[in-house]
């Protein structure tokens, strides 16, 4: 945080809180990577501070309310999903675990596989201008090789781990150094059964891989909550685009965008960037009427199916909430 708001203190309401501080509004996705770090960074720290003594629902990073009286409202609206998801992911927490493999060592192996040493022995004494087809082509057998022993490897940590974790999730890899990139969802008194399974995973690659763990962390990438506050000019720009009245219910909202879909869908319109650009549009509408259909119905402890309305005011008393898994590819 910023000097000037550096005070991190409790909003309560009926049994839970946020811990939040006053900050300025900050456009994130305009920083530099290492400004960013900075917020990001204080961010984790005031979680995991809380949550030696707590249990926490970690907030998306970059989450700003207007207001007090909007934590306020937030806990009273979103209160009771808040102490379900607690009380599910009670005891539970995240551990990322990056496993790598020495590059060099593996290259080595590579070179020496029968097909690719002696494509490299036939090209050895050529001349580089009369090989470079067969260049390629070797340069396409090491990488085919790289990843299949990555898979292999992927594959056998996965069987292994599944077998301890309640959940998992496979993070994107940073670098060619990772085979693999975990976040693992344990019971807080795993944590030295993990020890052991990784100790016995060691030992059966004999030592070839490196296995880097961190935590215990709240369960960031299994239980974020999320966070919007519509624009009543979003809102009514997504109802005009749906074709749909001053009143509708979620069923209403999904005929209206299965409808248009069905007119603008890009397989009815193939190369047409004008159809995708509409379908784009219309598929951003109908996530943000269906979050909003929703959590009228959840404010007014309602069917899913009652009709919500997209007025000003009631537009602008909205926080959407969300408590969501983590997307990987």
């Amino acid at each position: 945080m910023d000097d000037d708001y550096d005070e991190v203190y409790a909003v309560p309401q009926d049994g839970v809180a946020v811990v939040t501080s006053h900050t300025a509004r900050a456009d994130y996705r305009g920083m530099t990577r290492q400004e960013a770090m900075r917020y990001l960074i204080a961010h984790q720290r005031v979680v995991e501070e809380v949550m030696r003594d707590f249990p926490v629902l970690p907030v998306k990073f970059g989450t700003v309310l207007p207001s007090e009286d909007s934590l306020h409202r937030l806990l009273l609206e979103s209160g009771a999903l808040f102490q379900a998801t607690l009380k599910e992911f009670a005891c539970l927490v995240q551990m990322e675990l990056v496993v790598l493999w020495n590059q060099q060592q593996v290259f080595q192996e590579i070179s020496q596989e029968e097909p690719i040493a002696r494509l490299k022995a036939q090209l050895a004494d050529r001349p580089p201008q009369e090989t470079v087809q067969d260049r390629i082509a070797l340069g396409q057998m090491v990488v085919a090789s790289l990843m299949r022993r990555r898979h292999a490897i992927q594959e056998r940590l996965l069987a292994s781990l599944r077998e301890m974790a309640l959940d998992l999730l496979v993070n994107p890899l940073m670098d060619d150094s990772m085979v693999t990139n975990l976040a693992l969802l344990l019971d807080g008194a795993d944590r030295e059964a993990l020890d052991r399974k990784l100790q016995l995973l060691d030992e059966e690659f004999e030592s070839r891989l490196h296995f880097r763990c961190v935590g215990p962390l709240p369960p960031y990438s299994f239980a974020t909550v999320e966070l919007q506050v519509p624009s009543f000019e979003s809102v009514d720009e997504a109802r005009r685009a749906l074709g749909l009245g001053e009143i509708a219910s979620a069923g209403e909202i999904k005929q209206a965008y299965r409808r248009l879909a069905s007119q603008f869908h890009p397989d009815r319109h193939p190369g047409d960037a004008q159809a995708q650009t509409k379908m784009m549009a219309l598929t951003k509408a109908y996530t943000l009427l269906t979050a909003y259909a929703e959590n009228q119905a959840l404010k007014a402890n309602a069917p899913q199916e009652a009709a919500c309305c997209f007025d000003r005011q009631t537009v602008e008393q909205t926080l959407l909430t969300a408590i969501r898994r983590q997307q990987t590819e």
